[in-house]
């Protein structure tokens, strides 16, 4: 059986891309615009809260809550998006309740209620983690709960 899901979690790396010129879309020279109910910016933290929703091109990110920490330099250090969590690239989607950025390590978890689909194919965990430089994804269950994953063999999806 040939597992066709990428876990397309490199995606992860675009939700969150580091430096200043963070992007949704790698390599895209679109704009990335944020819409909110309320946006707060202090010292070296902004907030956007309420129905946030990041656009690039066709990629979205939506959260109830946003919040960026800042480096010095102005670049990302830590982003957190919090409640009903979604990225959505218009190929694969990735939903949780919350997800962190963490420049320092260079991972990215989305944790929570976590759903990766791909087509038809879906994958089920509490915590996803995926290590931007290495390409590494680790998937754990919630708290009594196991990984799971759905999957269809090509000849399968053709007779669907």
């Amino acid at each position: 059986m040939t597992i066709r899901i990428s876990v397309g979690l490199a995606v992860l790396h675009m939700i969150f891309a580091n430096s200043a010129s963070a992007q949704l879309v790698q390599n895209s020279n679109e704009p990335i615009d944020i819409t909110g109910d309320t946006a707060e910016f202090h010292e070296n933290t902004a907030i956007w809260t309420g129905n946030v929703r990041i656009t690039q091109g066709e990629s979205i990110l939506t959260a109830e809550r946003i919040e960026a920490e800042l480096t010095e330099g102005g670049d990302f250090d830590t982003i957190h998006a919090i409640g009903s969590v979604r990225y959505s690239n218009g190929a694969e989607a990735i939903t949780g309740d919350r997800a962190v950025f963490n420049d320092t390590a260079r991972t990215i978890t989305i944790s929570e209620n976590v759903l990766v689909t791909q087509g038809k194919q879906v994958l089920s965990a509490g915590i996803v983690t995926y290590w931007i430089d290495t390409g590494k994804v680790r998937f754990l269950p919630a708290a009594g709960k196991r990984i799971r994953g759905i999957f269809y063999t090509k000849s399968e999806e053709n007779q669907l």
